[in-house]
């Protein structure tokens, strides 16, 4: 029950098609004008044949902005379907962190889930659901590149110094690091983890130990 909720859309994506968009526009202008540019260098402006025999010259040109056209629309495509599966994973992680907000407010529905934790009171289980959805909150801040290192391991290493926070992570740190989809997930555990380790070390302090 580890799921992590995914924080608001990046406009990445929307900057990019604009950005793909202009570059196909200018490439098919320059296109379609560049027989009527050619009678600047002089001569008749009616003769065909001509601008098929100086069109040779620039035909690597074309073939180019033809490449470059064809290439933005695939850019355009990739973003396009990388925004479509954020999108569909931040409904997923919604779904998910309203389905534990219920079970942290009902015992009914806390029961569904089955032992959160290793403990067995209410009130561990409620407090466990309740540090996944914050590291699930962190995880989405980390994916977009707004949870900076030095700012993750200040928080993690805040949330170990109490009980709430290292149980979690004792019961949970195994399956969340093997299941880390992506290189920059892996990281993030690692990084929690880490920080876990390092609070187990000299021991958790009395005076900052909140549980």
């Amino acid at each position: 029950m580890t799921g992590r909720s995914r924080g608001s859309r990046s406009t990445g994506p929307l900057y990019g098609r604009l950005l793909v968009i202009s570059l196909v526009s200018v490439s098919v202008f320059m296109v379609a004008v560049s027989p009527i540019a050619l009678d600047l260098f002089g001569g008749s402006a009616n003769s065909w044949a001509r601008r098929g025999n100086i069109g040779q010259t620039y035909g690597a040109a074309a073939a180019l902005l033809s490449v470059l056209a064809l290439g933005g629309v695939a850019v355009s495509l990739v973003l396009q379907a990388r925004e479509s599966k954020a999108n569909r994973e931040h409904a997923s992680r919604l779904i998910h962190t309203d389905l534990l907000k219920m079970a942290m407010d009902d015992p009914a529905y806390l029961e569904c889930w089955g032992p959160y934790s290793s403990a067995t009171d209410p009130v561990t289980q409620r407090q466990a659901m309740y540090v996944n959805l914050i590291l699930s909150y962190w995880e989405s801040r980390w994916e977009l590149g707004q949870f900076s290192e030095v700012h993750l391991r200040e928080a993690a290493a805040h949330m170990f110094r109490a009980t709430p926070g290292r149980n979690f992570w004792a019961d949970n740190r195994a399956l969340r690091i093997d299941t880390s989809e992506s290189r920059r997930a892996r990281m993030f555990h690692q990084i929690l983890d880490e920080e876990y380790l390092r609070a187990l070390t000299p021991g958790p302090s009395p005076a900052t130990d909140t549980s």
